[in-house]
């Protein structure tokens, strides 16, 4: 009865943080309209940063430059199948999936280029680590931090996605040149 309360609670947890991400996916655009003009002096004053820095911030834009949120699709796709296959207490399928969206991003990364790949590396490596660390969750068993991790992976991969171009409005636009 007590294990059957826990489930509830996380699946409500879970249900709940996943409308969060998704409202903020569709508030997003509406969202970044009104703030173009701010983040373009955001955006030229942290550049000028980073390259004083060394912290490749600046290299790790320019690299992921030819990165659409489409492309992350997959990666998006596998961190909600290991959120399912956890919720029908199914692990092997979720492990495999979570997997799945570690390799995705490398592949998003390896796709880059060998000259990009350190700097888009770098870029990845806050949802690396949440993608690593749900792993190792599942692997002691415990399914609330592995939900918790699930959940810090979707902001993180967010974070990506949201300063990308959308993808489907360029698959578009080259349909129709051709």
């Amino acid at each position: 009865m007590k294990s059957n309360r826990v489930l509830i609670a996380i699946v409500a947890a879970t249900f709940v943080v996943t409308t969060i991400v998704v409202a903020t996916q569709t508030l997003l655009p509406l969202l970044q309209q009104e703030a173009v003009a701010q983040n373009a002096t955001t955006t030229t004053n942290q550049t000028a940063g980073n390259q004083t820095q060394g912290g490749g911030g600046a290299a790790g834009g320019a690299a992921m430059a030819n990165l659409t949120q489409a492309d992350f699709g997959p990666v998006t796709d596998n961190l909600n199948t290991a959120r399912e296959s956890l919720q029908t207490n199914d692990t092997t399928a979720a492990y495999d999936a979570v997997n799945s969206a570690g390799s995705g991003l490398f592949g998003l990364a390896n796709d880059q280029g060998e000259q990009n790949m350190k700097a888009v590396l770098q870029q990845f490596k806050p949802l690396q680590d949440s993608i690593d660390s749900t792993r190792d969750a599942l692997r002691n068993n415990d399914t609330a931090k592995t939900l918790q991790q699930l959940n810090t992976a979707d902001v993180e991969l967010l974070k990506i996605t949201q300063s990308l171009p959308d993808g489907e409005q360029e698959e578009e636009e080259e349909e129709e040149e051709e």
